[in-house]
């Protein structure tokens, strides 16, 4: 009897043992994953993905890296609703921007009718080109567009109040230009009055800074599509 007793003591802690071994290794390679593909091989192989729903499953897809989502990013996604996690999730995925700069954005969104893939293709060059202040861009900005800027940037951080300032730049320039990116991007980055200059020199508006946007924007094209379909039509029903 108690043979028995000892046996089944030493089946149970092995199974323990085996489960907490599968888990650690499980888990290892959880935070060792370097894109979706492996994330989602890991969850697959432990049988999670059949069993989510449609939502999570979204949400997890759209994780990323692992090693760049700091505390601040975490104490950022607590608070956002699900698909404003997805679209954070997204941004930083293929944008490493900051968790300020990413809340501007996503506050944005809820506001204004963009094309956010450019927007943000031009953040990420002005890195780079940028020729314009804030203060010129407050200077030139109507009052409607001055107030919304007053409105929202109180008590928010430079990084904030930054890309919150550029983007109603940016809105107030497609408002101007409509679908003409070659100006919107060339004004967005030199000013209105250095575009017509730099077409007076070289007779093109195919400038380092333009060029180097539309490089670059299939990177975001998957942050504008999630825009649309679950920000925006949310926001204009």
């Amino acid at each position: 009897m108690k043979s028995n007793e000892n046996k089944m003591g030493i089946s149970v802690v092995l199974g323990i043992l085996m489960v907490a071994l599968l888990t650690t290794s499980s888990f290892i390679l959880f935070l060792q994953f370097e894109g979706d593909e492996k994330l989602m091989y890991t969850l697959n192989s432990l049988g999670i993905i059949k069993s989510m729903d449609k939502k999570f499953k979204e949400e997890i897809e759209g994780f990323p890296y692992i090693s760049i989502i700091s505390n601040v990013d975490k104490n950022k996604i607590d608070n956002l609703e699900h698909n404003e996690k997805v679209m954070y999730y997204k941004i930083k995925k293929h944008s490493h921007l900051k968790a300020d700069e990413i809340q501007a954005i996503l506050d944005l969104m809820k506001e204004l009718e963009l094309r956010y893939d450019y927007y943000i293709s031009a953040m990420k060059t002005e890195d780079y080109w940028g020729l314009i202040s804030y203060e010129y861009i407050y200077s030139i900005l109507p009052d409607e567009y001055k107030q919304l800027i007053n409105k929202n940037i109180q008590g928010k951080s430079h990084e904030y109040k930054e890309v919150y300032t550029n983007g109603i730049y940016f809105y107030y320039l497609t408002n101007i230009y409509k679908d003409d990116y070659k100006m919107i991007l060339n004004d967005y980055n030199m000013g209105h009055f250095e575009t017509k200059e730099y077409y007076r020199r070289n007779n093109s508006f195919n400038s380092k800074f333009y060029i180097q946007c539309m490089n670059n924007i299939d990177l975001y094209k998957d942050i504008n599509r999630y825009y649309i379909k679950s920000i925006k039509n949310k926001r204009d029903i």
